[in-house]
C-alpha cells in the first residue's frame, strides 16, 4: 500500500472515529463501525465465517472478490445471502435470494454465487420477464417482505409476525421460489415449530396463511401455485393456563432478583405493577411523571393509554436507576444494538428458575395472574382488576359511558400489593401448608 493510500485510508478512519462520538445509534452505527473496521485493516484479501458471524443486526457485507455476492442482516439478525446485479432488460439493480446463514454455508453461497451468474449470462436470471414466469422466480422470503411491509400499516401484532416468520419460515423456506414451492415444505415448517413451542405455533400458521392470502390478493402467486393457507396442517390448542405462581413461588422469586441486575430490577417492575413484559421493557423517562406512569396507547394491547400509580418500593426503584444516560430506564434489555437484547429477559429467568427448582409455569405473564388472583381473593372488583392490568371488556353502557379512571383505589390496591410482596420478600407471609409444616 503507498504511503498515500495510508494517510487517505488514517484521515478517513479519524473521520468516522469523529462521527462515531457524536453518539449515532443503530443501523447507521453498525456502518460506521464496518467502514472503520475497512479503514483501519483494509479490505481482506477473502472473508471467512467470523466475518458473517460477527454481522451485526441491520448491517450488510459485500464480498470483495465477488461482485455483488451480499449479505444482508435484518433488525432481528436473520442474515440472507443475495446476489446484487443489474437486470439485462431494464436496467435496474435487482437483488436475487440465494439463501440464509448459516444455514447456507459460505462455500455453498459462493457456490450459488457462481451459479447464479452463468445463469444471467445466459439471459436466464431476469426480473423483467413478463407474467406468470417472473411471479414464478419470486421466491418466498421476498413475497413474505412484501407481506410484512403491507401489514406494518395495517396490523398492530406486525413486530410479532416479522418475527415469527424470520424465526420458522424463512429459514425452511425463504429461498425456495414461488414456482417450486410445496405445501410438504409449508406443513414441515408449522409442524417442526409445533413441536418446539405448541403456543408459537398456532400464532405461525396465521402468519403464514396471511403471506398466502395477501399474495393471492395482490396476484403474486404464478398459475398452479398449488400451496393454500386452509391445507396447513392442524395443531393442538394449548390448554388454557390456570397455574398461579403461590406465596413460596413469589418468595423464592423476589430473592432471585436480587442478585440478578438490571434484569432483577426489570422484574421486580412488572411483579409491582402488573405491566406486560414489553410495556416493562420499553419504559421509558419522558413517560414518569412524580407518581405515575402513562403509558402511551401505541404500546398498550389494548390501544388505550394506562396510567400506572407507582408506590413507594417502585419509585425506588426508578430512583436508583435514574441518571443512567438513556431515554429508557432499562437501556441495555431495549435497545437491539446493546450487548443484550430485549428477548435476553426472558431466558434469564427461565434459568434462573431452572436453577431454583421452580415450576415451568411460572412465567414472566404469570406475575399479572398474581396481582389479579391476589386482588380477588381480597376483595377487589372485576373493575377494579381491569383497570390495574389494563384489561379492557366493558360491554353495554360501561363500554361507551362509563369513563371512570379509578385512579385513587387503584393506587390504594398497586400500594397494598406492593406492601404484600414486601412481606413476602422478608418472609412474614406463610401459606397454610407452610404453616402446617
Amino acid at each position: 500500500m503507498s504511503k498515500q493510500t495510508s494517510d487517505k485510508r488514517a484521515l478517513a478512519a479519524s473521520l468516522i472515529r469523529q462521527a462515531l462520538d457524536l453518539g449515532v445509534r443503530k443501523e447507521l452505527r453498525s456502518a460506521l463501525e464496518h467502514a472503520l473496521d475497512l479503514a483501519e485493516q483494509g479490505t481482506p484479501k477473502e472473508l471467512t465465517q467470523l466475518h458473517y458471524d460477527r454481522l451485526k443486526p441491520s448491517a450488510r457485507l459485500a464480498d470483495p472478490n465477488r461482485r455483488g455476492l451480499i449479505v444482508k442482516a435484518t433488525s432481528t439478525g436473520i442474515k440472507r445471502w443475495l446476489y446484487r446485479t443489474t437486470d439485462p432488460i431494464t436496467g435496474k439493480q435487482v437483488e436475487h435470494t440465494l439463501g440464509y446463514y448459516p444455514a447456507m454455508g459460505v462455500a455453498q453461497a459462493r457456490q450459488a454465487w457462481s451459479e447464479a451468474r452463468a445463469r444471467r449470462a445466459a439471459g436466464e436470471l431476469t426480473k423483467a420477464a413478463s407474467g406468470d414466469a417472473n411471479k414464478a422466480q419470486m421466491t418466498m422470503a421476498e413475497l413474505t417482505g412484501q407481506y410484512v411491509r403491507h401489514a406494518s400499516g395495517k396490523l398492530r401484532s406486525w413486530r410479532q409476525i416479522d418475527r415469527l416468520l424470520s424465526r420458522h419460515l424463512l429459514p425452511e423456506c425463504g429461498a425456495v421460489v414461488l414456482g417450486d414451492l410445496t405445501q410438504a415444505q409449508l406443513d414441515k415448517t408449522v409442524l417442526k415449530a409445533h413441536r418446539a413451542a405448541p403456543q408459537q405455533a398456532r400464532k405461525l400458521k396465521s402468519a403464514i396463511s396471511g403471506v398466502l392470502k395477501f399474495g393471492k390478493k395482490e396476484e403474486l402467486l404464478p398459475a398452479g401455485f398449488a400451496p393454500h393457507a386452509a391445507e396447513l396442517p392442524e395443531v393442538d390448542t394449548p390448554a388454557t393456563r390456570t397455574w398461579v405462581p403461590q406465596t413460596r413461588d413469589l418468595r423464592a422469586f423476589l430473592t432471585a432478583t436480587r442478585d440478578m441486575g438490571q434484569d432483577g430490577e426489570a422484574l421486580r417492575l412488572i411483579a409491582l405493577t402488573g405491566v406486560r413484559l414489553g410495556e416493562a421493557l420499553e419504559m421509558r423517562w419522558d413517560e414518569v411523571e412524580g407518581d405515575r406512569w402513562t403509558i402511551p396507547a401505541e404500546r398498550m394491547k389494548a390501544k388505550r393509554p394506562h396510567t400506572v400509580l407507582l408506590s413507594e418500593p417502585v419509585s425506588a426503584l426508578l430512583d436508583a436507576r435514574r441518571g443512567n444516560g438513556s431515554d429508557f430506564v432499562f437501556p441495555a434489555l431495549t435497545d437491539a444494538h446493546a450487548p443484550r437484547s430485549r428477548h435476553a429477559l426472558g431466558h434469564a429467568w427461565q434459568d434462573r428458575r431452572k436453577e431454583l427448582g421452580l415450576s415451568d409455569q411460572f412465567t414472566i405473564h404469570t406475575l399479572r395472574k398474581a396481582l389479579a388472583t391476589w386482588v380477588a381473593e381480597n376483595g377487589g372488583g372485576v373493575d377494579l382488576r381491569n383497570r390495574l392490568t389494563a384489561h379492557t371488556v366493558a360491554k353495554g353502557i360501561d363500554a361507551h359511558d362509563n369513563q371512570a379512571e379509578l385512579n385513587k383505589p387503584a393506587a390504594e390496591w398497586w400500594a397494598k400489593w406492593a406492601d404484600h410482596l414486601i412481606a413476602i420478600e422478608a418472609e412474614n407471609v406463610v401459606t397454610l401448608g407452610e404453616a402446617r409444616a
